[in-house]
């Protein structure tokens, strides 16, 4: 189907009709119709002027000069003609108001005053060829506005020629194209930039037509392929590269994605042809489509993606030994959220509770933790998860067959970049630890109770020197009682005040009696705040006797201002008493000089108080100081090697350490102890 457009021409015996016609629907576009007005009024101008100077009434000359006058003024450009020479004759009131000059300053070459001077030679240039070949044409050159601005013209020439091929006249028509001008400028910037962007962008792009066909590659596309522009022909040409196991599949996804519009994206194992080796490729292409859907072409990439995949290769390996690894831990790895509830148990810790991953998630783990446990359990978790510091806490678990073990439950906080917090720990089986601490507290005990018991016989003359005093007070005072009441009058006033003094002095024997029945008895430790020196004193007071009988002499030096601790009071009296022991028997075979023994108190660090005793024996070698603390070690001929043993024990259970150094003709034991969180 052909669409028409018809356009009147001339009037009178000269009137007819232009039709034009096109197969392209919607024609003519409102372009085309001013193009083809214009070319008509150019036609026109021939006519008009021949019959114009061919002859003709004079009246009817005027009249037909002044319609033409009126057509032209009347065309919406710069119209104007020229002698066959080329020198300007004529232009209309519109390019006459366009330059802002008269029509005598224009003619000849005047008209080129208005020209931008760096378009006249290639205007000149062009002008002077067409007038050559007698031949219309066209330029473009910017022409100066009447207010001093440049715009861009299309200038159009066409000759008037007579029956021997002869021109007559030039016409020309200039048609501003400013805008134009400055749309296909910047369309050919764009295009410019688009083609530098696919050209210079670091990735290998391509392109397809509808149907498939891959008829462009930018450079680094060309080269990543190892092809040149001149080979993209139809078909599959770009399949020679890829895996021969992987060709037809490609093929097919391609065609899939051709034929349905979907987008498409493969990895796929491709080879250079300068290369021996394949590397993967991830290839992904879309649609662009026009407005009624259509596709009018397949624009895509090419991404070597093989490092990446061979990094997500080992990390998946990685993840699988490290899987394997976590799973034959001998231990009970888990992993939780932040707010505690598990997320991961590894095979050993399921396998141990008897429970599937689904069970032991979230909180259910907590259904193996013993009931009397999982409180303190909790409130450790609560202050971990509070300060996101690692911790632990000991705990039994229910084992699958009902059994509960001890059980050392650890976990580590792990903060990632933007501050979540994720919690990594491992549960290990202390149990027969447990049990073993448990008894060795035990046989401490034991071995404490028969240190004591055996420094009785030494501490006997102790006993009775604490006794005898007040034991003697008694009776002196109930004489005196008794003389005081059988005078004639009796005394009562005097009987009175010497019964008080046997009152206290049968205290002080009661008192002495009880420090020691504690002393050498079996009981439970009792941990309380006490003061270091006033034990101190109890424990000289003790051995005062045994020290004497010795030729001991004690000299002390306890601090005023010592902090009080915290710990058993029995026990501390008998790691000093041990001490004074050992001392006293270091210095037994000292003569021609004196046996002294010094107590000393300081605080000697920041929340630690110090307690030493230093004799003046014959020193022991350095090198077996360590071993001076081992069960039934001892540099004595009658000696158990028990008493630092059990005094180290008992340091350590009051969370402190003891130590001995061997000084020049004198030996030192010491013990630290932590002060109390808090003072009674």
């Amino acid at each position: 189907m052909i669409a028409l457009h018809v356009i009147s021409v001339g009037e009178g015996d000269t009137s007819g009709k232009l039709i034009v016609g096109s197969r392209r629907q919607g024609f003519p576009l409102d372009g085309e119709r001013w193009v083809l007005s214009q070319a008509v009024l150019q036609a026109m101008i021939g006519p008009e002027h021949g019959r114009a100077e061919g002859g003709g009434h004079e009246g009817s000359k005027s009249g037909n000069a002044t319609d033409l006058t009126e057509v032209v003024d009347s065309i919406p450009g710069l119209a104007w003609s020229a002698a066959p020479d080329g020198s300007a004759e004529y232009f209309n009131g519109n390019y006459l108001n366009y330059v802002g000059l008269n029509e005598d300053q224009l003619r000849g070459i005047g008209w080129t005053v208005a020209v931008h001077p760096d378009d006249i030679d290639g205007l000149a240039s062009e002008w002077r060829q067409m007038l050559s070949l007698r031949r219309g044409g066209e330029a473009e050159a910017r022409l100066r506005r009447f207010d001093g601005e440049y715009r861009w013209f299309l200038f159009r020439t066409n000759p008037l020629l007579d029956r021997s091929g002869a021109v007559v006249r030039w016409y020309g028509l200039n048609i501003d194209i400013e805008d134009r001008k400055r749309a296909a400028d910047a369309l050919e910037a764009s295009e410019f930039h688009l083609r530098q962007l696919t050209e210079t962008i670091p990735q290998a792009l391509w392109s397809a037509t509808p149907d498939g066909a891959i008829g462009y590659l930018n450079k680094r596309g060309l080269k990543f392929l190892g092809v040149e522009a001149d080979e993209l022909t139809d078909g599959t040409w770009w399949t020679d590269g890829l895996h021969p196991d992987q060709v037809e599949a490609t093929i097919r996804t391609w065609q899939h994605s051709v034929a349905t519009g979907e987008p498409y994206q493969v990895e796929v194992l491709n080879r250079h042809p300068s290369e021996e080796d394949y590397r993967w490729v991830d290839v992904r292409a879309l649609p662009m489509r026009a407005d009624n859907g259509e596709i009018l072409m397949w624009y895509g990439s090419l991404i070597d993606i093989h490092d990446r995949k061979m990094a997500q290769e080992n990390m998946a390996a990685s993840e699988r030994r490290l899987q394997l690894i976590i799973d034959t831990i001998p231990g009970m790895v888990w992993s939780a959220l932040p707010d505690g509830g598990g997320d991961f148990a590894n095979r050993h810790f399921r396998t141990y509770l008897g429970m599937g991953m689904d069970e032991a998630q979230d909180w259910g783990w907590t259904s193996a933790v013993h009931p009397d446990d999982l409180p303190e359990l909790m409130e450790a978790w609560r202050v971990m998860a509070e300060r996101t510091q690692p911790g632990e806490c000991e705990a039994r678990l229910r084992r699958f067959d009902g059994e509960y073990r001890w059980f050392l439950c650890r976990g580590n906080p792990l903060v990632d970049g933007s501050g979540e917090v994720k919690w990594f720990g491992i549960n290990v089986d202390i149990h027969d630890w447990k049990l073993a601490q448990d008894d060795l507290r035990e046989a401490h005990a034991e071995l404490s109770h028969m240190t004591r018991v055996m420094g009785m016989g030494q501490l006997t003359a102790a006993i009775a020197h604490e006794l005898s005093q007040p034991l003697s007070g008694i009776v002196t005072n109930a004489s005196a009682g008794l003389r005081l009441l059988s005078v004639e009058p009796p005394n009562v006033e005097g009987a009175q005040e010497t019964v008080r003094r046997t009152i206290r002095d049968a205290n002080r024997a009661s008192d002495v009696a009880e420090r020691l029945r504690a002393l050498y008895s079996k009981r439970d430790p009792i941990v309380e705040v006490v003061d270091l020196n006033a034990i101190a004193q109890e424990v000289i007071g003790f051995a005062h006797g045994d020290l004497r009988k010795n030729g001991v002499s004690v000299r002390t030096s306890l601090a005023t201002d010592l902090p009080a601790v915290r710990g058993d009071r029995i026990q501390l009296q008998q790691v000093i008493f041990n001490f004074i022991k050992n001392s006293t028997e270091a210095m037994y075979g000292i003569v021609g000089r004196s046996k002294d023994l010094e107590i000393a108190t300081m605080q000697e660090e920041t929340g630690h108080v110090r307690l030493a005793v230093k004799d003046a024996g014959v020193g022991f070698d350095p090198l077996i100081s360590e071993k001076l603390f081992s069960p039934f070690f001892t540099t004595k001929a009658n000696g158990m090697g028990v008493g630092l043993s059990v005094s180290r024990a008992i340091v350590e259970s009051h969370n402190g350490r003891l130590s001995v150094a061997a000084l020049e003709r004198e030996a030192a034991k010491a013990f630290l102890l932590r002060q109390p969180t808090c003072e009674p």
